[in-house]
């Protein structure tokens, strides 16, 4: 998974970041009308991990390399299963950052991170966000063949359309009206071949940043 982010992208400022995850995913069986899986993120790859603030960042994402999730039919997480291992986790995590990391910005990414950890719901719209995990867990666990409509991660009106190329089902979505989420441009692509997601690819323009988020499938 690779998440691409362009600031000013249209001007001479313009710089990029590239933060990469390897992930091995575990299917752990059937519980209650739910798929089990064990998500392992076995390497980090920032491009930015020769400073302070992506150093600061990797840790952060350490936090996270480890989940145990309940995921419905449809390709939702509804549970996870190692909350409190996650909320112990950050707890340490956090009084060993705070001994060189100080400051009001610090102070409140701190505290966002906790509020997120204290509700099951608000972490799992967290980590079905597009940044996180959203290009595995994103409700398209099975490739659709009809056109729907849903809400984004993002808030908006996302239109999903299907495809068929010999044995592959593509995917592509498109914004219905972005503009009220603030949003200036999304598209994305979803490919599955023999009822498994291959590959995705996602791309979001706001706030005078270019974010691009990719997955691609090995094994």
């Amino acid at each position: 998974m690779e998440t691409i982010v362009v600031s000013n992208p249209d001007t001479s400022y313009r710089t990029e970041k590239s933060y990469v995850r390897v992930a091995e995913v575990y299917y752990l069986g059937n519980e209650k009308d739910y798929f089990k899986y064990h998500v392992l993120v076995v390497d980090f790859n920032f491009s930015n991990d020769d400073n302070a603030m992506g150093k600061f960042l990797k840790q952060i994402s350490y936090l996270f390399d480890e989940l145990e999730l309940a995921v419905d039919k449809n390709g939702h997480i509804v549970e996870i299963n190692n909350l409190d291992f996650l909320r112990l986790r950050w707890m340490k995590l956090a009084a060993r950052l705070s001994e060189n990391h100080e400051g009001e910005a610090i102070n409140n990414y701190f505290s966002q991170i906790s509020s997120v950890l204290e509700e099951e719901s608000r972490l799992i719209s967290f980590l079905e966000g597009y940044n996180m995990f959203g290009l595995l867990f994103n409700g398209l666990l099975q490739p659709l063949d009809t056109k729907i409509k849903r809400v984004s991660s993002e808030g908006f009106t996302e239109i999903i359309t299907p495809v068929r190329d010999g044995d592959k089902i593509i995917l592509t979505t498109a914004a219905e009206d972005p503009e009220p989420a603030g949003i200036d441009h999304f598209r994305g692509l979803f490919v599955f071949r023999e009822g498994h997601n291959e590959e995705g690819f996602t791309e979001i323009k706001k706030d005078n940043t270019h974010l691009k988020h990719s997955l691609l499938w090995i094994g």
